[in-house]
């Protein structure tokens, strides 16, 4: 099987002291290495300001994994533990496509923006 690359973001508790946040990125670590996940990189965010509160909170502490696994269930896994684990407030992993599109929109629109045929004109009112 060829291996997906996933990117898991974690918002964890603001109360929580730098020892205890550095504890949870471990065992989330430590989660992803028992299901074959080989994790790229973790990139801190800190505390910030989220959009909406969550929990009577206004603030959370991201984190960011980003992670490649052959195993599918691996993300299954992690969110399972995420939902049930008091000190993450909010999680969302999403899936990194490796494709890349040629077009980005319709090739046709592309290629002749105005059909012959196409009367209107921009700017022109045609009411009268």
């Amino acid at each position: 099987m060829e291996a997906r690359r996933y990117e898991s973001v974690v918002v964890f508790n603001p109360r929580l002291s730098d020892s205890q946040i550095k504890d949870e990125v471990k065992k989330v670590e430590a989660l992803l290495a028992s299901n074959n996940a080989k994790v790229s990189s973790v990139d801190t965010w800190g505390k910030k300001e989220a959009a909406f509160s969550f929990n009577k909170q206004k603030f959370g502490y991201y984190v960011v994994f980003n992670y490649e696994s052959a195993n599918h269930e691996a993300p299954n896994a992690l969110q399972s533990v995420l939902r049930i684990n008091e000190s993450v407030q909010k999680f969302q992993t999403h899936l990194i496509h490796t494709k890349v599109r040629k077009f980005k929109g319709n090739p046709k629109r592309l290629q002749n923006p105005r059909s012959e045929g196409d009367d209107f004109e921009y700017g022109v009112d045609s009411y009268e």
